[in-house]
C-alpha cells in the first residue's frame, strides 16, 4: 500500500503538467511567426491569434480522448501503429519527419535575431552554425540541466511581459479598429492561413499526452491543461499581437521579427536583453530541444524493421547518431536553398495536420478496437456522437493543411509529392520484411 502511494506521489500533478505544457507552449512560434503573420493579417494578428488557439485545442480533441482511454508514452506513434495499423505507423512516421523541415525556422529565426545585433553576419552562415552546434550538443549526449532550462524560460517569459508593458501604451488604438479590411487587407485565404500558422505557436500543450503512463489521473488530468494553458498563453499572445501590430506602420512590421517594435518600445539596454534574453535563447534552446527528442519515433520503427538496423544504433552517449543525421539533414536543406520562412512554416504545419489526421482516424477507431478501454474512459460517449465530434474536427484539420500547403511554390510542392509518392512505395516494398521479422 505504501508502495502504491509511493508511485502515486512521484507522477505528475496538474501543476506539474500546466507548467510543462506552459513551457513548452511559448517558445519559438512567437518569435518567428508573428512578422509573418502580420504580413498575412494586417491588424488582423490579435483575432487571429484567438482563432489560432481555438484552432490548437480543437485539434488536440482525438489526443484527448485517445489519452483517457489508453494512455501510452509516445503517444501518436503508438495510437496509429495500434489503431491503423502498421504500415500507417510508419506513414505517420514518415510525414512527421517531412514536418521537422520547422527545425529550420528555429535556426533562421535564431539567425534573424542575431544578425539585428550584428549585421556583418550573413543569417544562412549563422543558421548552419547553430543547427551544427546543436546536432553537435545531442552527438555527444550534453543534456541541459533543469536549472538551465527554467533559466532560460523565466528570461523569455520576463523579456515577454516587457514587450507588453513598455508596449501597450505607445500602441495607435484606433489603427486597431475592427473591420474586414483592416483584419483581412489581404483577404480572407491569407488571414486563415496566418490562423493556421498561429495555432503551431498556440500548440505544444498536447505534446502533455505523449508521458500519459507518468500522469496523475490523466483521463482528467490532461483535457484540463491542454485547455487551460492554451488559453492563458494565448492571452499573453494576442497582447504581444497588438503591440507587434499596433506601434509602428504594418507595412514596416510585415514579415520582420520583433526587434523592430523592439527598439521602438525600449531604452537600449533593455532592447538588448529582450534580444538575447527572450528572443535568442527561445530559439536556440527550442532548437536544441527539438534535437533531442525528435529522433525516438523513427528510431522505434526502425528497431521495427521499418529501416535497416544498423539506422537504429546508439553511440556510446545513447544517441541514434544515423537517425540524427535525418533530421540534420531537414533542417539543412531549406536553409541551404534558400527557402523562406513563409514557405517552410506552411510546409511544416501543413505536413504537421496530415499527421493530426491520420490521430483522428485512429481515434475514430478506438470505440471497435478497444472497446472495453473507451468505455471506461471520461470521454466515452456515443459512437455516432464521437463520429460527428471528429468529422468537425476532421474538416477544420485538412482545411488547415489545405491554406497552409497550397501556398506552396510549384518546386516545393512537386519535392512534396516526390517524397510522399516515394515514401507510399518504400512501405509498399519494406512491409514484408516488418512482418517476417515480427514471425521471428
Amino acid at each position: 500500500m505504501e508502495n502504491a502511494k509511493e508511485a502515486t506521489y512521484k507522477k505528475l500533478n496538474f501543476s506539474d503538467c500546466m507548467g510543462l505544457a506552459i513551457g513548452q507552449i511559448i517558445g519559438s512560434g512567437i518569435m518567428v511567426l508573428t512578422g509573418i503573420v502580420i504580413g498575412l493579417t494586417g491588424h488582423g494578428i490579435p483575432l487571429a491569434f484567438i482563432l489560432g488557439a481555438v484552432l490548437a485545442i480543437a485539434t488536440c480533441i482525438p489526443f484527448i480522448i485517445l489519452t483517457a482511454a489508453i494512455p501510452a508514452s509516445g503517444a501518436g506513434y503508438t495510437y496509429v501503429n495500434r489503431l491503423l495499423g502498421e504500415k500507417a505507423g510508419f506513414l505517420y512516421i514518415a510525414m512527421f519527419v517531412l514536418s521537422q523541415v520547422l527545425i529550420a525556422t528555429f535556426a533562421k529565426g535564431f539567425a534573424s535575431y542575431f544578425c539585428s545585433i550584428f549585421p556583418r553576419f550573413h543569417e544562412s552562415v549563422v543558421a548552419m552554425a547553430a543547427l551544427v552546434i546543436c546536432t553537435g550538443v545531442n552527438l555527444i549526449g550534453l543534456k541541459s540541466s533543469a536549472l538551465v532550462q527554467k533559466g532560460m524560460v523565466a528570461l523569455l517569459l520576463v523579456s515577454l511581459l516587457l514587450f507588453i508593458v513598455f508596449g501597450l501604451p505607445k500602441v495607435s488604438w484606433q489603427e486597431l479598429t475592427p473591420g474586414i479590411s483592416n483584419y483581412m487587407p489581404n483577404g480572407p485565404k491569407n488571414f486563415f492561413t496566418g490562423v493556421a500558422l498561429l495555432s503551431f505557436a498556440c500548440g505544444g500543450a498536447k505534446f502533455i499526452a505523449e508521458n500519459s503512463d507518468d500522469i496523475v489521473e490523466p483521463s482528467r488530468t490532461i483535457p484540463k491543461v491542454i485547455a487551460l494553458s492554451t488559453g492563458i498563453v494565448a492571452v499573453f499572445y494576442v497582447l504581444i499581437g497588438i503591440v507587434a501590430a499596433g506601434v509602428l506602420p504594418v507595412e514596416e512590421v510585415a514579415f520582420q521579427n520583433l526587434t523592430l517594435v523592439a527598439k521602438e518600445i525600449f531604452p537600449t539596454w533593455l532592447y538588448l536583453f529582450f534580444v538575447f534574453g527572450g528572443a535568442m535563447f527561445a530559439l536556440l534552446t527550442t532548437l536544441n530541444g527539438t534535437l533531442s527528442w525528435v529522433t525516438r519515433g523513427l528510431q522505434a520503427a526502425a528497431k521495427e524493421g521499418w529501416l535497416p538496423k544498423a539506422a537504429a544504433k546508439e553511440n556510446k552517449n545513447g544517441v541514434p547518431v544515423v537517425i540524427l543525421g535525418v533530421f540534420f539533414v531537414m533542417g539543412a536543406v531549406p536553409i541551404l536553398t534558400g527557402m523562406d520562412l513563409t514557405l517552410i512554416s506552411n510546409m511544416g504545419v501543413g505536413t504537421d495536420m496530415i499527421t493530426e489526421f491520420m490521430i483522428l482516424l485512429a481515434c475514430w477507431r478506438l470505440p471497435k478496437k478497444c472497446h472495453e478501454e473507451y468505455c471506461r474512459s471520461a470521454f466515452c460517449m456515443k459512437e455516432r456522437t464521437l463520429h460527428i465530434l471528429l468529422i468537425f474536427v476532421g474538416i477544420l484539420m485538412l482545411g488547415t493543411s489545405y491554406v497552409n500547403l497550397s501556398d506552396l511554390t510549384f518546386p516545393a510542392a512537386v519535392a512534396c509529392g516526390i517524397y510522399i509518392l516515394a515514401v507510399l512505395v518504400y512501405t509498399w516494398l519494406r512491409y514484408p520484411h516488418v512482418a517476417a521479422g515480427k514471425q521471428k
